[in-house]
């Protein structure tokens, strides 16, 4: 059924998730750069241990997913876990939905890479 002319469709109220998008550099894709916590932890490991280019790019990415959850969680602080939609019904904030995966993804990449590293 076609609308009146002038109305459109209501618009959600959701949080923004304000993260500053990597830029693509002429060397290669673009990266996160780590900081704090997730720096050191991939110095530490790179220190202890031989890592080859696979190994390593692994113990990058889950880093960059720490660093981006840690961002994120400063948003989910700021904004809290939840936000009222146009109807009244609380929702969860989209950022503390992708926290949860990112610290998901790093779990699952540190845990693949500690495999290549027993027996």
């Amino acid at each position: 059924m076609p609308r009146k002319p002038g109305t459109s469709r209501a618009k959600h109220t959701l949080p923004p998730v304000a993260m500053p998008l990597p830029t693509a550099t002429p060397d290669g894709p673009a990266s996160i750069v780590l900081t704090g916590d997730r720096r050191r932890l991939f110095d530490d490991i790179l220190v202890r241990y031989t890592l080859d280019a696979a190994n390593e790019a692994l113990l990058k990415s889950a880093c960059e997913s720490l660093e981006r959850a840690a961002q994120l969680t400063e948003q989910v602080n700021r904004d809290g876990p939840t936000f009222k939609d146009r109807f009244g019904a609380v929702r969860v904030n989209p950022a503390a939905q992708l926290e949860r995966d990112f610290r998901g993804l790093a779990a699952r990449t540190l845990q693949q890479l500690a495999t290549r590293f027993e027996g």
